[in-house]
């Protein structure tokens, strides 16, 4: 394990490793030391630093397993664009049916006021005829 140099935290697995050349020839059982590149999941700071290659970690994945995690990712993306596709159709049913509700509304709404604005005027009439059979004068002012 590696510490950042940047927050201090322990980072145990190498995004990249390569092996430092010597100019030295390497002792029997020697192991060759490695350069890393470290980027510490905390503050996301890349760093260098040197390895043993008996710590070394594989480097992240071989192809075969890069290409199943691609796979993989790819299924749950297609099932969240399926996903997100119902719901728009959903929506828009919705939509529609509330649009439709919206017409009818206002549709009641204007018989409604097309019947309070005749009751008005015939109100009105119904209050002239009074006036005009009780003899009732307005004065002006």
């Amino acid at each position: 394990m590696v510490n950042c140099p940047n927050c201090g935290f322990n980072v145990s697995t190498p995004v990249k490793t390569w092996p430092i050349p010597s100019r030295k020839p390497l002792k029997e059982g020697g192991e060759a030391k490695l350069a890393a590149i470290f980027e510490c999941p905390n503050c996301k700071v890349r760093f260098r630093s040197a390895v043993e290659a008996a710590t070394k970690t594989p480097e992240t994945v071989n192809i075969k397993d890069m290409v199943g995690r691609i796979k993989g990712i790819k299924e749950e993306l297609m099932q969240t664009l399926t996903n997100l596709r119902d719901k728009i159709r959903t929506l828009e049913t919705e939509r529609s049916y509330l649009m439709v509700e919206i017409e009818k509304l206002r549709k009641v709404a204007e018989s409604r006021a097309i019947a309070l604005e005749s009751e008005v005027s015939m109100l009105r009439e119904e209050a002239k005829s009074l006036k005009d059979l009780l003899g009732y004068v307005e004065e002006e002012k």
